[in-house]
């Protein structure tokens, strides 16, 4: 039986005269009233009697703190709850105050539009882990497009979308972490696509709490990362597939630090140096790095922090059995978004089988050169051999003659055979390398000296300009003799109606540049393309050597060998040596 009409009629009344907002409830919390004030505040011009409570209202663990649903939102109260006597009824009566939103209303339509607008995952839930707020992306991402969401717990979706469900119950137990240890929490988290697919996000998770340190709001922000998720695990997997390749190469493969540390050395260190790549990683190379070899390894060191660049460089590292193995390592240098070298990546083989093999070559070229002067110093030789064999036999004839007088003589015509026999030895010796300050003029004299008999013989004329001023640098001097010694050879025999061989040098562009120039027949523009080619050669008894080493030590001194020639008219070749 419902209470007395006459005195719900003065309740009715009472209530309206209240200047907070009231909700009247029946003993099962079935709305009967509501006042003006709460008709005013929170926009429902009417409220159907018989309605739940709880269809507007949720009401947190605290009890006197929750959340209203009204036509413009959701807005946080503070709640005053008691019971009220009516003509042998019970009623609940629901006091209302409004507490600061967490979004204020005048700005709560811009700030939804912006939230709605954002490709990125927000809700907020009250301490109940009911949803207060979520923006348009959450219903696309859980296929509830249109969905409301406040007022839904994550147990209740699950229901509604059993599809998700362990997502669901994973954020449950997230939320849990998140309220005790009542710190900002950032995980991964992710929700299967409809294709099979996963989709990743990072997930921030920030608790609020009243100032009693209850439950207040939970915030969540997710940004989809699959896309970086997806290339990292690609990544992973490529770079698993690189070290398998790596573990199992023959080259020793390294990564280092821009300061030339190893930071990775594959296991092909053990037969290369006899050592264990956990005794490398942390130190650099030049420990173990021959002391003739320390140059040329900090240039090419320098041009790869230059910026993002390649270079090759020839060196020796000592193997832990204490001899020096020749190594040849191709390097990349790795630069970041600023253009700062951030990692050199190294492949390094052991070239000692083809050091020696270039050796043997370049001393067969040296004995072919031997070969060809014999004639032209047998020639040399014989001369003043003839003339000592003539003072030898007069002196014989005339015992009584006073021989003292062509002594002089005789020991100049020895010492030029002990000269002449002294650089064919200093060509035809295997020597040491020795990289020292040498001038370019010595050399050229030296070259002179010795195929100037030839010369001579094959009515060749060898003219010299060289400047007084060029400086001396740093080079191995046997091996550029060699080099010098080929071109002019060359020039020569290219001559066999004689004429002059023009060498010039001079200083151009901080490198020094000695030009050979002959008036011979030149060389065809299809054979000038493979010059310097292992075993190609355009002399009939030519054996293809003679320029293929020559361009080797060039490279090696840093430099290089340029040819242009005219056919009929003769060749002009560069050497071209930097100063530092």
């Amino acid at each position: 039986m419902g209470a007395d009409t006459k005195e719900m009629q003065f309740v009715y009344d009472f209530i309206n005269h209240l200047s907070d907002a009231v909700i009247l409830a029946d003993s099962d919390n079935k709305i009967t009233a509501v006042n003006e004030k709460f008709k005013l505040l929170y926009g429902f011009e009417h409220v159907q009697a018989g309605r739940s409570v709880t269809d507007l209202l949720m009401l947190h663990h605290e009890r006197n703190e929750g959340t209203l649903i009204t036509n413009n939102g959701v807005m946080p109260v503070e709640i005053k709850r008691g019971a009220l006597p009516v003509y042998e009824e019970m009623y609940h009566y629901f006091v209302f105050q409004q507490q600061p939103a967490i979004i204020p209303s005048t700005q709560e339509p811009l700030l939804k539009t912006i939230m709605n607008l954002v490709p990125d995952f927000i809700g907020i839930k009250d301490g109940d882990g009911r949803f207060v707020f979520a923006n348009d992306f959450v219903g696309e991402l859980f296929d509830l497009k249109g969905y409301s969401f406040t007022g839904k717990t994550d147990a209740d979706l699950a229901v509604i979308r059993p599809f998700y469900r362990e997502v669901f119950e994973y954020c449950i137990e997230t939320d849990e972490q998140v309220w005790q240890t009542k710190e900002i929490v950032r995980c991964d988290e992710y929700v299967p696509a409809k294709d099979g697919g996963l989709r990743f996000f990072d997930v921030y998770k920030i608790p609020v709490f009243n100032p009693d340190g209850t439950r207040k709001n939970l915030l969540v922000f997710g940004r989809e990362v699959t896309e970086k998720i997806e290339s990292r695990v690609l990544l992973e997997e490529s770079e698993a597939r690189y070290r398998l390749l790596a573990e199992h190469s023959m080259d020793m493969i390294t990564t280092h630090k821009p300061d030339g540390t190893y930071t990775y050395v594959s296991p092909a260190c053990i037969a290369l140096l006899g050592r264990d790549p956990e005794e490398m990683i942390g130190k650099t190379g030049y420990g173990i790095l021959h002391p003739d070899d320390k140059e040329a390894s900090l240039k090419g060191h320098e041009q790869l922090m230059s910026g993002p660049s390649s270079c090759i460089v020839q060196f020796r590292l000592k193997h832990k059995e204490g001899h020096y193995v020749w190594l040849e390592t191709s390097c990349n240098s790795i630069t970041d978004e600023e253009g700062q070298v951030t990692e050199i990546i190294g492949v390094t083989r052991d070239i000692t089988e083809r050091k020696k093999s270039e050796e043997i070559l370049r001393q067969s070229d040296k004995l072919s050169i031997v070969g060809q002067l014999a004639a032209s110093v047998a020639h040399e030789i014989r001369n003043p051999l003839t003339s000592l064999k003539g003072f030898i036999q007069f002196i014989q004839e005339n015992e009584h003659l006073d021989a003292s007088q062509f002594y002089k003589i005789m020991d100049k015509e020895l010492n030029r055979i002990d000269q002449i026999m002294s650089q064919l030895l200093l060509l035809a010796k295997p020597q040491a390398k020795l990289f020292k300050e040498t001038s370019i003029n010595d050399l050229l004299l030296f070259v002179e000296t010795l195929l100037q008999p030839e010369a001579v013989v094959q009515n060749i004329k060898i003219e010299t300009d060289l400047s007084e001023e060029l400086p001396l640098i740093k080079v191995e001097e046997n091996e550029l003799k060699q080099v010098l010694i080929n071109l002019v050879k060359n020039a020569m025999d290219a001559m066999e109606d004689g004429g002059t061989i023009h060498i010039k040098g001079e200083v151009q562009d901080n490198k020094i540049q000695l030009s050979i120039k002959d008036e011979g027949c030149g060389i065809p523009a299809e054979c000038l393309k493979r010059i310097g080619e292992p075993f190609y050669t355009t002399k009939e008894k030519g054996t293809g050597l003679g320029l293929m080493v020559s361009t080797k030590i060039m490279k090696e001194h840093r430099g290089n060998l340029e040819f242009d020639s005219v056919e009929g008219e003769g060749t002009t070749v560069r050497m071209i040596l930097p100063l530092t």
